[in-house]
């Protein structure tokens, strides 16, 4: 299982062509499930552009087909956990995300993975 970081999605919606990575995760992940947690749709809905109807409509055609996992207990304790433990600051959404893929046992990808790197038992998705 690899979780999808929010910005993983944006790019997409953002590309101009299905040469984006998360079609290439798409193609390449037969055998594995994508995933993204709860708090990645409320990033997305932090955006302008889902204000716009077609461009909402967009977003969960490209999101529907995912597992989306829910912010539980364990997830939000973890989350608080690597938030206090870590070196730098973390987003309170970035921790969710990290403590979503952690729990779940899977793999995070990111475009971002500085802001992930220093979180102990995260495994990142290498991106080719």
């Amino acid at each position: 299982m690899v979780i999808l970081d929010t910005n993983i999605i944006i790019d997409h919606l953002r590309s101009k062509n299905d040469e984006s990575l998360l079609m290439k995760l798409v193609k390449e992940s037969k055998k594995e499930e994508l995933g993204i947690s709860v708090l990645t749709i409320q990033e997305l809905y932090e955006g302008r552009s889902t204000q716009d109807e077609k461009k909402e409509e967009m977003m969960m055609t490209t999101i529907a087909p995912l597992k989306i996992y829910s912010y539980t207990y364990e997830i939000a304790k973890l989350a608080g956990e690597i938030a206090r433990d870590i070196d730098k600051p973390i987003e309170f959404v970035d921790a969710g995300i990290a403590a979503t893929a952690i729990v779940t046992g899977s793999k995070l990808c990111s475009l971002n993975k500085k802001d992930f790197s220093d979180i102990q038992d995260l495994m990142l998705h290498e991106i080719d």
